[in-house]
């Protein structure tokens, strides 16, 4: 009875320096989130949330990497969804909150759904975010997320349309492909397949622009970037049909093509 004891007081020792180690950092975070309440000013607020960001770049995180990744995610969609203030500041943490959160759990698959929208189009970061997204790559497979295709999607998006780096969003997009295929996305793979030889074909395409601002148009989280999406379909010549349902559908008339 007594050796039976021992798994039992390790897993409470272990609790306890858990618990003890998220205290010590909500108890800094609180008191800073205190003095942010205080400061009306958002350029003092992005000030301090640099602080917190600095202070959890410091702290150590005994082992709970993925509570600290998602505190800090959760406390990047507070600093972007404040639209006043980022009208203001600019989105230029965004880079850092995202580091974080990628460093400390990389196989934290849905933060990387709002890399782009923060870093490429806010902040004018596209370089950071294919950096970032690699990180997820390397990390996720579709093995572990049927949907993980999305971060090599993400890649090709911002490589073409924003770097027109036609060579890189050709693998991006093959790797896509290949992803979607493994996880019986059938349509998913072959829309890519299908940009990836546009590209090939003529890095110039229309229909390749067309394709990928309707992605961004579909994956993005922010108005603005939804809005930059359908500002860039209708310049192709694309009609917007909004359908009964609700749903924008975009229409490539076959001239535009020509």
């Amino acid at each position: 009875m007594k050796h039976a004891r021992y798994p039992f007081r390790f897993l409470l020792e272990f609790v306890v320096a858990g618990i003890a180690a998220a205290g010590a950092i909500a108890m800094q975070w609180s008191r800073l989130d205190r003095i942010s309440s205080r400061e009306i000013d958002p350029v003092r607020a992005e000030r301090q949330a640099e602080i917190q960001l600095e202070l959890l770049e410091r702290s150590p995180t005994l082992g709970f990497d993925n509570l600290v990744a998602d505190w800090v995610f959760l406390q990047y969609l507070q600093y972007f969804g404040d639209e006043e203030a980022r009208q203001q500041t600019g989105c230029d943490l965004s880079d850092r909150y995202f580091e974080l959160v990628t460093q400390r759990d990389p196989r934290f698959l849905n933060s990387y759904m709002f890399i782009s929208s923060g870093v490429s189009y806010c902040q004018g970061k596209p370089e950071k975010t294919i950096e970032l997204l690699d990180r997820g790559i390397e990390a996720i497979s579709p093995a572990m997320h049927d949907r993980a295709f999305i971060l090599p999607l993400f890649q090709a998006l911002d490589r073409f349309l924003l770097l027109n780096d036609i060579e890189g969003a050709i693998a991006s997009y093959e790797l896509a492909a290949n992803w979607a295929k493994e996880a019986r996305f059938t349509s998913a793979a072959e829309r890519y397949d299908r940009t990836a030889q546009y590209l090939r074909d003529d890095p110039n395409s229309v229909e390749a622009l067309f394709i990928g601002w309707q992605e961004v148009y579909r994956n993005a989280i922010d108005d603005s970037v939804r809005q930059r999406a359908i500002t860039e379909l209708e310049s192709l010549g694309a009609r917007v049909e909004r359908q009964p349902n609700g749903e924008i559908r975009f229409v490539l008339p076959e001239s535009a093509t020509n």
